[in-house]
């Protein structure tokens, strides 16, 4: 009997052992694909930060300003807040069903992380905005984000059943206008290098996926008060953000002193 068990369990244990192998075979135009388009992306980005002159700091790390990074993105992010919608989507799925929806959804959330951390700069300069105007419109969105979530609980959101992972759980309950506000204005400052912000985009979406692949189990340990209290906690570190914003742009147009 014991022999059977332990047969069985290494029958169970085989298969997620060669799993990542089996996704990146079937999956090897998307990866490469990917991995092209990032290049390409990470060039653009490179080629922009040195024609602005602040190429020297591009490529310097800094433990401190990653982890701010991180603590915005999260806060923005909100996944612990966003539990209870994941739930709603994948209760009628098994584990394997759960585990792609995940897995697409990190994803996607990555790549839009990446995206808005490499082109939103340069897209701003080709729209002609002002990153001091846009700061400051961005801290007015996230904190209305931040007031609505305060008020009811979560933020106010269309719902489309069609490709879950995606939309509406990719964007925009995860990736929304706020963190593309967050990452370009992050992006634009001179201190903040992109070697940062692209590793706290790395370690903010590894925090996603274990956030929801142990959804279950976080949401049965900290209860439903449990899961709004660490939602509304984000919440306030969302706005305490938000009014930094606002702050520096009317810093930045003279309107403030301090």
């Amino acid at each position: 009997m014991a022999s059977l068990c332990s047969i069985q369990e290494l029958n169970d244990r085989q298969p997620r052992q060669v799993l990542w192998r089996k996704w990146l075979v079937s999956n090897q135009s998307k990866v490469i694909r990917g991995s092209v388009a990032f290049a390409i992306l990470f060039f653009v980005a490179l080629v922009y930060r040195a024609s602005s002159g602040g190429f020297e700091t591009l490529l310097k790390f800094s433990a401190y300003n990653t982890a701010y990074i991180v603590l915005e993105l999260v806060a923005i992010i909100d996944p612990i807040g966003a539990l209870p919608i994941f739930l709603v989507f994948v209760s009628e799925m098994d584990a394997n069903g759960r585990r792609k929806v995940v897995e697409t959804m990190t994803t996607v959330v990555i790549a839009l992380l990446f995206f808005f951390s490499l082109l939103g700069q340069p897209l701003l300069s080709l729209l002609g905005v002002n990153v001091t105007s846009f700061e400051f419109g961005g801290g007015i969105i996230l904190l209305f984000l931040a007031l609505d979530m305060l008020s009811s609980g979560n933020v106010t959101r269309s719902i489309n059943t069609d490709e879950i992972a995606v939309v509406p759980l990719a964007t925009p309950l995860l990736v929304g206008p706020g963190t593309m506000t967050a990452l370009i204005v992050l992006t634009n400052q001179a201190s903040t290098p992109l070697l940062d912000v692209l590793v706290g985009c790395g370690i903010a979406t590894l925090i996603v996926y274990i956030t929801f692949y142990f959804s279950e189990y976080i949401f049965k340990l900290l209860g439903q008060n449990g899961v709004k209290a660490i939602s509304r906690l984000f919440t306030i570190i969302l706005a305490a953000i938000a009014a930094q914003m606002i702050h520096s742009a009317l810093l930045a147009w003279g309107l403030a002193k301090f």
